[in-house]
């Protein structure tokens, strides 16, 4: 019952940014806008889209690989329909499923937890740095100070998943679940110890992630006839990933949208353009979603049909 109510709220709170986002925009010109969009530089900016998605998917890779090494076209099946389970779960929470499905192919719970917190750990430092970076580019007093608060804070708390004292408070929260996380900690060190070339791949990719993720963003302005900054592309997209973290809503939508539109307007882009911007990137995602748990579920179904 609880976990229904709190589902039924997060919907209703996505549904009320959205429509606040709305009432700032004129809706015609936005439906203009993505109407008479360059297709030419959509379709480049759909191969950086699918470049930046494998390489991520990679970089997880990587870090499982210290264990077991899986063959990049598998990980992908398991990597996508992880992904789409993240665009309906509130913050990144849908992120963490790859757990599930990484236990399907003989990753221990604890071992699959360690390496996906470490993942989601590094993103969030090295987003968080470029994060408060863009605050204090863009943003001036009272926004500043909160705006690096709560980057320090998200940073924080992610090193914190580290220390003995998160550990046994960790225990004693699971309580009786505690067995199944045993080999967390050891996985972690292992990691740190043993493989630290797979660390430094993890790592070097994350950080090519924000310009990615910039590129994107610049093609698809440009295909509506605006020129971005690249640096400011970069900035923004930091911070909006990281307010994406606060599961309030599906996968943070609706806050990364209205923090996104706020802060390019700050730089010189019209609403209406910014917000034809993020449908367009959130057609390509769900249209991944749907194609990577499709190929999933078709190739779960062809197994276990093939099973005597």
């Amino acid at each position: 019952m609880k976990s229904e109510i709190r589902i039924i709220l997060e919907i209703l709170f996505c549904a009320l940014i959205l429509l606040f986002l709305i009432s700032k925009i004129h809706i015609r010109e936005t439906i203009e806008i993505l109407r008479t969009v360059d297709l030419f530089w959509i379709s480049i900016g759909l191969i950086v889209y699918l470049i930046a998605l494998v390489i991520t998917a990679y970089s997880l890779k990587a870090l499982f690989d210290s264990i077991k090494h899986t063959p990049l076209m598998e990980w992908m099946r398991f990597y996508l329909v992880g992904f789409s389970m993240g665009l309906i779960l509130p913050g990144r929470a849908g992120d963490l499923s790859i757990i599930y499905f990484a236990k399907q192919k003989g990753f221990d719970i604890g071992a699959s937890t360690a390496l996906t917190i470490t993942d989601k750990l590094i993103t969030l430092i090295i987003f968080g740095i470029i994060a408060a970076l863009g605050i204090f580019s863009i943003l001036h007093s009272t926004e500043l100070y909160w705006g690096l608060f709560f980057a320090l804070l998200c940073i924080i708390a992610g090193l914190f998943l580290f220390t003995p004292l998160a550990r046994r408070w960790t225990i004693k929260v699971i309580g009786k679940y505690a067995d199944k996380f045993q080999g967390f900690y050891k996985t972690f060190r292992n990691l740190l110890s043993y493989h630290k070339d797979k660390v430094f791949i993890n790592i070097f990719i994350t950080f090519l992630r924000p310009l990615g993720n910039a590129l994107l963003i610049i093609l698809i302005f440009k295909a509506m006839g605006i020129d971005v900054s690249f640096l400011y592309a970069i900035l923004i997209n930091a911070v909006t990933l990281i307010v994406s973290l606060v599961p309030l809503t599906p996968n943070g939508l609706g806050i990364r949208e209205a923090v996104g539109t706020f802060l390019f307007s700050r730089v010189g882009v019209p609403l209406e353009a910014t917000v034809a911007m993020y449908i367009i990137i959130l057609m390509m995602n769900y249209t991944t979603g749907i194609i990577g748990t499709g190929v999933y579920l078709f190739h779960d179904g062809r197994q276990k049909s093939s099973k005597p």
